[in-house]
């Protein structure tokens, strides 16, 4: 009731307004509104389609940094692999004898060198280091150390734990073996692993670290975006990054608040989210790294995406309210000079309301009320002609109406005659009468019933099935009919007669003057095809044709001019021509009908149109 009444008020307000003013308010109602309207769903676009392009960037950054990791990874464990399969060098190592001064220089020229020179061919790998447990093996700086350096490590107690299988750990903080506390540019990360030889016997650990600067190149690289930030979040939910690049500390993101964030969107592969932190839009795009089940992100800062939208946004209304500004005033005057011919044209409506026919409007001039007046005139001298002709329509189309009655009538005659030949035929035992009869009639119902031009393809090969029925009635049987149709094409939308006038090409001038065979084939299928296409063939046994007429026949189907159609062996072609020229009228140039042929062997119909299944189209003929 409250908007009703605000509805009548808002009607009897904008009564009260001049023309002017309503034609200002009409400015506003239809072109500012709108516009703005308008301009925000297109700045929203602009502005997501601006992230999608920063996002597809981004994955792509993070696809090539996922790719330097993954090889560091395995430059890494191959590396850890050697040193396993060094077979000499863990042996001297489970050796559980003291080794004299011979064995030591002669392992330390050798086996050690060897695994030395593993480290020197790989200049990415900062370490090899093998902590053991073997008391009576001495320390050789710097692979091999006392598993005692490490006993307060953390990652000791989860690498025995892990059975051999590798760890993987992040140390940006600890000091490490020889005293030394890490800074930015030696933060590490090691992978370690047990080494249980032979197997169930705890022989040491494996370190093999390299430098955070060098495992994450675009991390810790020394060119970095103001506007983003590359950080690593760990399997224990640590964050790794570069602490040379202030980008959090400058946007005031607290990391734990990051990590939250991260928590509550996280999944496997690449994803996204975003998240405002003091009114400013974030785009944090992630990837999972499997191997170290760790996360490396991508967060990016939108503010001057935002603003840059924002901006134009603004320009743009503004632009639009000086616009209307100007029509306003523009309008304003132009109703100021217009008006007087509009009262006199008003005058004349009102006169002519009250009956007077017989009145001259005297508006002169080429603006649009002084065409207005003049059409007006004319009205006027028409009015009683279409008056006249109102009154003879409304006759013709009772009249029309009476026939359209009796037509239906007839059928409706026709029908029940045909339903009473039938029933004669079967008490008299003529069932290929009775037969035939049916088809006839569903043939019948089918022509006359034309509600729509489109019907589903079950319907008219029904009626086809029929026509080859009443033809075998008068062929003596020569003609079979095979049908491969999927059943979800049966609701496919096809034009009305469109195969008919085929089958009844084939049989004519292909089936009938085949005399080499004494059965006629015909076969329809119909099969998807690529780009949303549907494909139509009929296939019959007939005379079949040359390529020269058969290409003669196709350029005469797809001729526009009726009377360019040269005569073939396998008939003239206009009943496919209209097929073709109806396909192509309701679904374009680029569908329509083709004929191939070999003499003596087939000719084949190939009818091509797109997919279009009908709801419940089956109801329509």
């Amino acid at each position: 009731m409250d908007f009703q009444k605000k509805m009548k008020q808002t009607a009897t307000w904008l009564d009260r307004l001049s023309l002017q003013q309503k034609l200002i308010a009409l400015y506003i109602l239809i072109i500012i509104i709108p516009i703005i309207i308008f301009i925000s769903i297109y700045s929203s676009n602009v502005y997501d389609r601006a992230i999608k392009e920063i996002s597809t960037k981004s994955e792509n950054a993070l696809e090539i940094e996922k790719v330097h990791i993954k090889n560091n990874i395995e430059t890494m464990r191959r590396t850890a692999q050697m040193v396993v399969s060094d077979i000499d060098f863990i042996d001297f190592v489970k050796n559980r004898n003291e080794a004299n001064i011979n064995q030591l220089i002669d392992f330390r020229m050798n086996e050690l060198s060897n695994v030395t020179r593993l480290q020197a061919n790989n200049p990415a790998i900062e370490n090899i280091r093998l902590y053991t447990t073997n008391p009576y093996i001495t320390e050789m700086w710097p692979i091999l150390f006392k598993e005692d350096r490490i006993m307060q490590k953390p990652w000791r107690d989860e690498v025995i734990n892990r059975n051999g299988m590798e760890v993987w750990w992040f140390d940006q903080q600890t000091e490490d073996v020889l005293k030394r506390l890490p800074s930015q540019n030696t933060a590490k990360i090691s992978l370690l692993r047990e080494l249980d030889y032979p197997k169930n016997e705890h022989l040491g650990i494996i370190e093999i670290n390299m430098f955070l600067k060098n495992f994450f190149p675009k991390m810790f690289g020394t060119t970095q975006d103001p506007d983003s930030v590359y950080v690593v979040i760990d399997k224990d939910n640590n964050m790794i990054r570069n602490f040379q690049h202030t980008f959090l500390e400058d946007e005031g993101i607290d990391p734990e608040d990051l990590k939250l964030k991260f928590s509550k969107s996280k999944q496997e592969g690449t994803a996204s989210f975003q998240f405002e932190n003091n009114d400013t839009p974030y785009l944090v795009i992630t990837t999972y790294i499997d191997d170290m089940e760790a996360y490396l992100l991508n967060v990016i800062s939108l503010e001057g995406l935002y603003a840059e939208t924002a901006n134009t946004r603004n320009v743009i209304f503004i632009g639009i309210i000086f616009l209307v500004i100007i029509l306003s005033f523009v309008t304003y005057v132009l109703v100021l000079l217009l008006l007087k011919k509009m009262y006199k044209l008003k005058d004349s409506m009102k006169r002519v309301e009250g009956g007077d026919f017989s009145i001259d409007v005297e508006v002169n001039g080429q603006d649009e009320f002084s065409e207005l007046a003049f059409h007006f005139k004319s009205l006027l001298g028409k009015m009683n002609g279409l008056i006249a002709d109102a009154v003879n329509k409304k006759a013709a189309a009772k009249e029309t109406e009476l026939k359209a009655l009796k037509t239906q009538i007839d059928s409706h005659f026709l029908y029940n005659t045909l339903e009473n030949i039938k029933m004669m035929a079967e008490i008299e035992g003529e069932y290929a009468i009775s037969d035939a009869i049916t088809s006839l009639g569903e043939m019948m119902r089918y022509n006359l019933k034309w509600k729509n031009d489109f019907v589903v393809l079950e319907k008219e090969l029904n009626y086809i099935r029929n026509y080859v029925d009443i033809m075998n009635l008068r062929l003596d049987g020569i003609l079979a009919m095979e049908i491969d149709v999927p059943n979800e094409l049966l609701d496919q939308e096809v034009l009305k007669m469109s195969l008919q006038p085929i089958i009844e090409n084939a049989v004519k001038h292909g089936i009938i003057p085949n005399q080499q065979k004494s059965k006629g084939m015909l076969r329809v299928s119909a099969r998807y095809a690529q780009n949303d296409v549907i494909i139509i063939e009929i296939t019959d046994n007939g005379t079949g044709m040359t390529d020269k007429q058969c290409e003669l026949l196709n350029q005469s189907i797809q001729s526009q001019q009726e009377n360019h159609r040269p005569e073939s062996k396998s008939g003239s072609g206009i009943g496919i021509h209209n097929v073709n020229q109806r396909i192509q009228l309701y679904f374009g140039k680029e569908y329509g009908v083709f004929i191939t042929s070999v003499e003596g062997e087939f000719t084949m119909v190939t009818i091509k149109m797109p997919c279009k299944m009908m709801k419940g189209g089956s109801q329509s003929v």
